[in-house]
């Protein structure tokens, strides 16, 4: 897990600063919920879509045998 503060919204970006402000993230402030806004602390998770990958990859070779 990220921990992060909504600092800021400017110009429908989510100035977003992570560890502490170590670190800023600029996201998109149109995929926040509805209920965040500046001032929120959030939690942020990434993890891998091996799904999706490996249906990319499929459709990548199956395009090169054509």
């Amino acid at each position: 897990m990220i921990a992060g503060y909504i600092d800021r919204i400017e110009e429908d970006v989510a100035v977003i600063l992570l560890n502490d402000g170590d670190y800023q993230l600029n996201f998109p402030a149109e995929l926040l919920p509805e209920d965040m806004g500046e001032g929120d602390y959030i939690s942020l998770s990434l993890s891998q879509d091996e799904e999706k990958k490996q249906a990319v990859l499929t459709e990548a070779l199956s395009l090169m045998d054509d």
